[in-house]
């Protein structure tokens, strides 16, 4: 049955991030084409849903096969089946999920990149180090290369170059050389977490030693940011005119990225969207309270322009 309430959804224990601001930002219609290229627990894809009505589409993506189950977004696709899609696929497939659909564009895209809470708390996923479980960080267990096999195929120095290009962490010469001087190790997140905080010499940090190195390996691993280049890139291409985009990052390499994307597309004499706020939009107290994980995160926006370079963002708020 359909209802006009938003909701905030707590899918498969997962709480979504910014969820009013992202939906809020989008400004669907009745009759809208939306995406959602990160479904996860499906809280922010039945949202659009909600948004575009029963005469809109929404199209769903996600890598990860935990979010095609009944419990997360696969069961909300069930629940809308006549007028959802839900692929596995990466942000990369984008034009061409639209594509295998027939359409020529969408009036909104959502994208949240952060790992859900499921991801991190299930130890056989390896992507925490609160509980043991292999070095796998895989988003897509299709896949075949996990964290331990990056670990074991790269050398010293390129484990170094991973850890500081995607973890900013500047110990990084040594942790490497910690690894690879315990090679092989097992196949263990408490294992590499620990060897981490012997190795990398911090004392009485207010987090873990090991967090900068585990998120390293895990954008290694699932290429994170090749994939967020792909979805910016795509983004002038499948984008209506009036179309909006919103995308919520967790990291700086991340908001970097999207800054400075969105600032290229807005400048020029012939920009191709418009800035819905020079600021990205930020998680109050509030929300921060109930949900810790949600503090580093950050919501930017934009419009796409019409051919003649005039907006409609005036229009529709």
């Amino acid at each position: 049955m359909w209802s006009s309430e938003l909701r905030l959804t707590r899918t498969f224990e997962h709480i979504p991030v910014l969820f009013h601001e992202a939906i809020d930002a989008l400004a669907l219609r009745d009759g809208n084409c939306a995406v959602d290229v990160t479904a996860g627990g499906g809280g922010h894809f039945r949202a659009l849903i909600t948004q575009v009505g029963e005469t809109g589409k929404v199209l769903a993506m996600d890598r990860d096969l935990r979010a095609h189950a009944d419990d997360a977004a696969g069961g909300v696709h069930k629940e809308f089946s006549r007028n959802t899609h839900l692929v596995h696929r990466p942000f990369s497939q984008l034009k061409q999920s639209l594509s295998d659909l027939g359409w020529s564009g969408v009036d909104g895209l959502l994208c949240d990149l952060g790992v859900s809470s499921p991801q991190l708390d299930q130890d056989d996923r390896g992507f925490s180090f609160k509980q043991d479980g292999p070095l796998d960080m895989r988003m897509d267990q299709s896949q075949e290369r996990t964290a331990y096999d990056v670990l074991e195929a790269a050398s010293q120095e390129e484990i170094a170059d991973i850890i500081f290009k995607y973890g900013d962490e500047h110990r990084s010469r040594r942790i490497a050389r910690a690894i690879k001087s315990a090679w092989p190790i097992p196949d263990s997140t408490l294992f590499l977490a620990d060897l981490v905080r012997k190795s990398s010499g911090y004392h009485n940090s207010r987090v873990h030693p090991a967090t900068r190195t585990f998120q390293a390996l895990r954008i290694a691993v699932n290429e994170e940011l090749q994939e967020l280049q792909h979805l910016l890139d795509a983004l002038p291409d499948v984008l209506n005119p009036g179309g909006r985009a919103a995308i919520i990052s967790f990291h700086s390499l991340e908001d970097r990225m999207v800054k400075r994307a969105f600032n290229a597309g807005a400048r020029g004499k012939n920009p191709i969207w418009q800035l819905q706020t020079k600021k990205p939009i930020t998680p109050s107290e509030q929300e921060i309270y109930d949900n810790p994980r949600a503090r580093s995160s950050k919501l930017r926006a934009i419009t796409m322009l019409s051919p003649e370079g005039s907006s409609t963002l005036e229009e529709s708020l």
